[in-house]
């Protein structure tokens, strides 16, 4: 009965451990972005695979506005996927530890896009979630927090994380130019830790990121 009890409580305990790692997680991410800690930030991301992430959504962008092979748009979203590896090194140059840092504190990269963020008004709240949509955001100056934010509290983290399964986390925030600089940061469980694997931008971001691709492709010999 004793050892029944005792695995009990040890099971109940890595379970309460478990539960409360994706929060965890999610602050010391953020702690290495206000501490602007490339170092702290390199142990806690999967670099080659957010460069995938990214290069997917710039590429299917590239693609369909250059035109190439005269591709539809799903065409080049699927065409992306397939280039998306052997342009990981370009997109390397795009988003090193330091342009992450960059991005990750406002929501956009401004070591990269010289530009300001377009000032978008935010979305209207929707009536209802889909499965992969991330969550809505109180409409107001207030929400719009990047990372680095010292407005950023416990409360927001504990409403930007979305749980989906036992191995993948969402972390959505608004950025401080509204939708221009709302970010989805995907989290996949591994052997004992969270790391940051994947990156979803938005639209303004992506096309500006896309004019930089091209003008450095235009560079290559």
């Amino acid at each position: 009965m004793r050892w029944t009890i005792r695995i009990g409580t040890a099971l109940a305990l890595l379970w309460a451990v478990y539960a409360v790692s994706p929060y965890f997680a999610a602050y010391r991410l953020v702690t290495a972005v206000q501490a602007r800690d490339v170092e702290a930030l390199k142990e806690r991301v999967n670099f080659h695979a957010v460069r995938i992430s990214l290069a997917q959504q710039i590429l299917a962008v590239y693609f369909s506005a250059t035109g190439e092979g005269n591709v539809s748009e799903a065409a080049a979203r699927q065409l992306a996927s397939v280039a998306a590896e052997v342009a990981e090194p370009l997109i390397a140059q795009l988003l090193s530890p330091e342009v992450l840092v960059d991005l990750l504190d406002d929501g956009w990269p401004q070591s990269v896009v010289s530009e300001r963020a377009p000032q978008i008004p935010d979305e209207p709240a929707p009536e209802g979630r889909s499965e992969t949509s991330p969550p809505s955001w109180p409409q107001s100056k207030a929400s719009r927090v990047g990372l680095g934010s010292p407005q950023l509290t416990w409360r927001d983290l504990l409403t930007m994380v979305d749980m989906r399964g036992f191995r993948r986390f969402y972390l959505t925030f608004p950025g401080v130019h509204g939708a221009a600089s709302r970010i989805r940061l995907s989290f996949r469980f591994r052997p004992w830790s969270w790391r940051l694997d994947g990156i979803e931008i938005p639209d303004a971001l992506t096309r500006r990121l896309t004019e930089e691709l091209r003008k450095r492709v235009g560079r290559m010999p």
